[in-house]
């Protein structure tokens, strides 16, 4: 398994789906922040669709705890605490090493797709929109965890990376920080071509200590 898996948070149908896909992604870019409201009627007019599908994909993402429902006020982009945003840290440490700890040896091509990821992500360091970086992020690091052959805990990774994407998406924002995340995920891939079990988990937690959520620190204390 070297894709995550396609998303499905709601009920089947198109524009649901499109609905979803849509407010997920302008999370992960920072256009929606945590604590933002999400009017129906507004997101029904842009996205061209009528409200009854964007009401059941906001009640989807509820459901998924990515957005909170208050009553008789709507929809808002679910807003952490310090302690929440520490058991997110906590609960991606322990899954991502267990994935790590089973996966298979990347093949010669997919080392190579790697490399081109982590290369593009060099090229984008001094854009200014963030997009482009949380999205070759995310598709590098679940490269690597899609070769663990336990898809159900890759599956909930997913999950996890989006209630957490906003605050992991604040390590993203500086150039210098986007060159420090590249040279990191060099030292993953450098350890992934030894075959270096150990190795890769300790490059993958350094990447984690230096770059996660702003309460891994706070994460300490869960342990």
């Amino acid at each position: 398994m070297s894709e995550p898996a396609p998303l499905r948070l709601a009920k089947p149908g198109v524009s649901v789906d499109r609905v979803v896909a849509a407010v997920l992604a302008r999370i992960a870019s920072g256009e929606l922040n945590p604590g933002e409201q999400l009017r129906q009627e507004d997101l029904a007019e842009e996205l061209g669709f009528s409200r009854v599908p964007v009401r059941e994909a906001l009640h989807a993402l509820a459901e998924q705890r990515v957005l909170v429902h208050q009553k008789h006020r709507g929809f808002f982009v679910a807003k952490r605490n310090a302690h929440e945003v520490a058991q997110f840290a906590r609960m991606l440490e322990l899954i991502e090493d267990d994935l790590l700890a089973s996966i298979r040896w990347p093949t010669a091509a997919e080392l190579t797709r790697l490399h081109a990821l982590n290369e593009r992500l060099l090229e984008v360091a001094e854009d200014y929109e963030v997009a482009e970086t949380a999205a070759l992020n995310r598709e590098f690091h679940f490269a690597i965890f899609g070769l663990s052959p336990h898809s159900i805990m890759v599956e909930e990774l997913e999950r996890l990376w989006r209630l957490a994407h906003p605050y992991i998406l604040a390590d993203m924002i500086t150039p210098d920080s986007r060159r420090a995340r590249v040279a990191e995920h060099r030292a993953v891939i450098e350890r992934l071509a030894r075959e270096d079990r150990s190795g890769v988990v300790e490059a993958m937690a350094r990447h984690r200590r230096r770059s996660r959520l702003p309460a891994d620190a706070a994460a300490a204390q869960l342990r």
